[in-house]
């Protein structure tokens, strides 16, 4: 890896959101383990309450926090005492049968500000906070198709909610100023997303760019399919951010995971975007987790251990195939609660919980804590 500068520090925010669940194919006796936890991005030596959620009467539970520690309670709470990606896993039993189910536990410090499926409620985000991000943020966004799922999420949030969410270039009439660069970011003809034409461009695109535009206060680059990298090459990515927040302390540099794309969380790709997350949480940095937000539907439900992609299919029994698509699924019984709009590459529910998530993002940089 390259000599760079020590790593600097962003913002000092603290994080709380609402609780999280995940559920798993029942036994052969019905019974079925599922648990929720809050608070949903807990900071390090903060009590965490499990909740089990079960189904079938279980009559024993085994809990396993992912840091060694375990709970035959049925409802245990937990304090984690270092930041970082753990997993948490629930074992159900009935004297006859068994079930697990595990999900991630997210540990962040106090410093980090981590955006992902928890940041989902738009109605949890305080008007006021809206309002500000919208008078103080001028933020330049860019990315290739993948990344139309943001701003393409927030035009037909407009549309279904109002002007509240309105945004522009340059941020005329009250509205948040959004510089959306769908290729050729500032039209300089340097780079078009983290990975296109190559994996420094989009650095250089960065610092021209802020030279030309000094207004220019918050900066997020997304992937496209290149965050299927080396381990050397997402480092790369890493020092290169950390460098521009070292030489641009006013301006917020925004990371952000690649999108998922249908493998086993062994795979290089979950695993390079575990890289990046680590890397965040671990260094009080600025994360919009992409493929996190990807791995969820609204309810809370977990899909990727079932080896989900960025279109929202998942493999619902275990043999391999994407038999089913937790968006569709979510939005054929859920009528009146989501809004139709472009989506490349995935479903309009995706692009909501994307244009929502990016709500929680500006108002988490205009300063608002995220209780």
């Amino acid at each position: 890896m390259n000599s760079m500068p020590k790593r600097s520090l962003l913002i000092g925010m603290v994080i709380f959101l609402w609780g999280c669940s995940a559920t798993q194919n029942p036994g052969e006796t019905g019974l079925e383990a599922s648990f929720s936890y809050s608070p949903a991005a807990p900071t390090a030596g903060e009590t965490v309450v499990f909740t089990d959620t079960s189904t079938g009467n279980p009559t024993s539970w085994q809990w396993a926090f992912g840091d060694g520690g375990t709970s035959t309670s049925q409802n245990p709470s937990h304090v984690y005492t270092a930041t970082g990606a753990k997993t948490a896993t629930l074992t159900v039993g009935d004297g006859s049968d068994t079930n697990t189910v595990s999900q991630p536990v997210t540990v962040v410090s106090d410093s980090a500000v981590l955006i992902d499926h928890n940041a989902d409620t738009l109605a949890s985000i305080p008007s006021e906070w809206i309002t500000r991000a919208k008078q103080t943020l001028h933020i330049a966004y860019g990315h290739t198709s993948h990344g139309c799922q943001i701003p393409d999420g927030m035009t037909g949030l407009v549309q279904w909610k109002g002007t509240t969410y309105a945004w522009i270039f340059g941020g005329a009439s009250g509205a948040l100023d959004l510089r959306d660069y769908n290729n050729d970011f500032g039209g300089l003809g340097i780079a078009n997303d983290l990975g296109n034409p190559n994996r420094t461009a989009w650095a250089t695109a960065t610092r021209t760019y802020l030279a030309q535009n000094p207004a220019v206060n918050v900066i997020i680059w997304a992937w496209c399919w290149q965050v299927n990298a080396t381990v050397e090459e997402i480092e790369l990515y890493l020092d290169l951010m950390s460098q521009l927040e070292i030489d641009f302390p006013s301006v917020r540099f925004v990371y952000m995971t690649g999108h998922v794309n249908g493998t086993a969380l062994d795979d290089n790709y979950c695993e390079r975007n575990q890289q990046i997350r680590d890397f965040c949480i671990n260094n009080n940095k600025i994360l919009y987790d992409f493929a996190d937000i990807e791995s969820y539907d609204p309810d809370g439900n977990y899909y990727g251990d079932k080896m989900v992609n960025d279109y929202c299919e998942y493999d619902s029994d275990g043999n391999g195939t994407l038999d089913r698509n937790w968006a569709i699924d979510w939005q054929n019984s859920h009528p009146g609660e989501w809004y139709d709009c472009p989506a490349a590459h995935t479903q309009p529910l995706n692009a909501n919980m994307k244009a929502y998530a990016a709500w929680w993002l500006w108002a988490r940089l205009a300063g608002w804590d995220g209780r």
